[in-house]
């Protein structure tokens, strides 16, 4: 009966291989191409913040006519105006002289004023002031000085 058993075991050995293919060698298949990823760069504009209504936006913008003067800060102008010696060509008050134009007819606003001062305008690099030597609040010092100057 071992014998039988044996002789059943090994046909099921047999039937087994021959289901799953025996043992044939695999079949070389083709390999897949790899792709590499090349990566790529984009400029993106950024955009701009939105505008936020406030009271301040919606009001006119100062004119030299429409500024009232602060006292502290026509002194403070004072200073920032004898500091930058400006006075060597506009006269110690304002008036003018042969080297500068008079600052007691200036028109412009405080922002033009202190644009012209940054950028120097058309006068050129005389009157180009950074923020390290004429500060914001300086130049609006010193726009109030100017005012002050009227008669």
């Amino acid at each position: 009966m071992a014998m039988k058993h044996r002789l059943i075991g090994l046909a099921l050995l047999a039937w087994l291989l021959a289901a799953c293919g025996g043992a044939t060698a695999p079949t070389p298949t083709a390999a897949l191409p790899t792709s590499t990823t090349i990566p790529t760069f984009a400029f993106v504009e950024p955009t701009a913040p939105p505008q936020v209504a406030t009271a301040a936006a919606t009001l006119i913008p100062a004119t030299a006519e429409t500024v009232a003067l602060d006292p502290q800060a026509v002194e403070r102008g004072r200073g920032r105006y004898e500091t930058l010696e400006c006075g060597t060509c506009h006269g110690p008050n304002g008036e003018g002289s042969d080297q500068g134009s008079s600052m007691v007819d200036y028109t412009g606003t405080e922002d033009e004023f202190i644009s012209f001062m940054r950028s120097g305008g058309e006068v050129g690099t005389d009157h180009q002031y950074s923020t390290n030597r004429l500060s914001e609040s300086g130049g609006r010092n010193l726009y109030q000085y100017l005012l002050s100057l009227r008669p």
